[in-house]
């Protein structure tokens, strides 16, 4: 390899790209430096035919556009009829590849489920990634059923597939900032298996979500997105990424995108500790009752006292809506936010919730309006089982806010 060829970039090549994952998952699989190259359908010419780069992914919109310009295809590329990745050869000729087949295939190994034989819905089956998965699963030998507005099975009647076992997301339906929507209902679908929703932001999407609630195994797009990623790597250095390495990255990477959420009784210390949890991780911290003041113009209290708890809550969810579906913060919550069930699903979408457990004789009571008004012993009663059912780790406060923070960092399972 020459000295020209081992200082070009690895990279992306697309038109926006925006914020990527990308990036991350290749320095920590392979310690490649990955760049992002975006050009205009004009400049797509010159960039293929120059020599800026060592080998690049590729995503829409030039998945197909980029094939004019390769000099060979790999068999699974040609039968696919797009490209993700293309590898500079010894040589200098350009050889197109698609890494996108073994990413989704990975997606339905994890899921664990058996489908030989079994009906697959594929909603966005047209799409370039419908396309992908809609071939790995015939493959398979599943029996696949396109799922598209205009298709004979759609939306409106998705329920009468009652013995479909697969579901799979091939749409942006849900993605982040759109969430926790999702494309459909699981309503009907009693025969399901397994869900499959190739979005990977947020973490846990609304179908996901839903088929949680229902007991359906289900699994996320992240790991797809990290799987073909470790293929190209492949592709471009010849280093093989062990299973086991992959699914250790999409784990830390899903943690490290993640919020951190805070939740407990009234006066446990979730401000404070949210301010320490974010100096010690490089966080973000957003206090949710401090972020509702804003909106509100007055506090927290003064409006429950005027406006009353009710009209508080209603305000409270708007809030949390918005904030929750946001990526690697440090949230505290208010001490009421578990009153309302739909505040669950906001926080779980992308969140590993903590709950604070501080002795209540230690709470701090001032300027707390319903605190006053129901005494701890009453919340605590009420609030208590709902904080634990919601929690994902239960902290015990320490002897100060930095020394509880350093326990929750210790406690959460290491991220990127």
């Amino acid at each position: 390899m020459t000295d020209v060829a081992t200082s070009r970039p690895y990279g992306v090549l697309g038109r926006v790209l925006g914020h990527s994952y990308t990036p991350t998952i290749y320095k920590e699989l392979a310690g490649l430096e990955y760049v992002r190259f975006e050009r205009e359908p004009e400049d797509l010419a010159a960039f293929m035919t120059g020599d800026e780069w060592e080998g690049t992914n590729v995503t829409i919109p030039y998945k197909r556009a980029v094939m004019e310009y390769l000099d060979e295809l790999s068999p699974l590329a040609e039968r696919m009829g797009n490209v993700n990745t293309i590898t500079r050869l010894p040589d200098g000729r350009l050889r197109g590849d698609n890494t996108d087949y073994f990413g989704f295939q990975c997606l339905v190994e994890e899921l664990g489920v058996e489908i030989t034989g079994k009906k697959a819905l594929v909603l966005g089956a047209t799409g370039g990634a419908g396309t992908t998965a809609s071939m790995v699963l015939g493959d398979l030998g599943a029996i696949v059923v396109p799922v598209g507005r205009a298709s004979e099975v759609n939306y409106d009647n998705i329920a009468q597939q009652t013995d479909a076992a697969l579901l799979i997301n091939c749409t942006p339906a849900g993605m982040f900032p759109h969430c926790p929507d999702a494309p459909c209902t699981l309503e009907g679908l009693d025969a399901l298996e397994g869900v499959i929703d190739i979005v990977y932001n947020p973490a846990c999407t609304g179908l996901m979500l839903e088929a949680e609630r229902r007991g359906i195994p289900c699994v996320g797009g992240l790991l797809m997105l990290v799987a073909q990623a470790a293929q190209a790597v492949e592709r471009y250095t010849g280093q093989v990424t062990p299973r086991e390495r992959i699914l250790d990255v999409t784990e830390r990477l899903s943690r490290h995108e993640q919020n951190i959420a805070l939740i407990g009784m009234p006066g446990s210390g979730k401000t404070r500790v949210g301010e320490q949890i974010a100096l010690l991780t490089g966080r973000e911290h957003i206090d949710l009752d401090r972020a509702l003041e804003e909106r509100l113009g007055m506090p927290c209290a003064d409006f429950i006292v005027e406006r009353g708890e009710p009209a508080f809550r209603e305000r409270e969810t708007a809030a949390l809506a918005d904030i929750s579906k946001r990526s690697g913060l440090v949230l505290s919550t208010g001490g009421g936010v578990v009153t309302r069930d739909e505040n669950y699903p906001l926080l779980h979408q992308n969140s590993q919730i903590v709950m604070l457990n501080r002795k209540l004789d230690e709470l701090a009571h001032k300027g707390r309006p319903i605190t006053a008004r129901d005494g701890i012993d009453k919340l605590a009663e009420q609030r208590m089982p709902r904080y634990r059912a919601w929690a994902d780790y239960i902290i015990d406060s320490r002897d100060c806010a930095a020394n509880t923070a350093a326990a929750v960092v210790d406690t959460l399972p290491p991220a990127l």
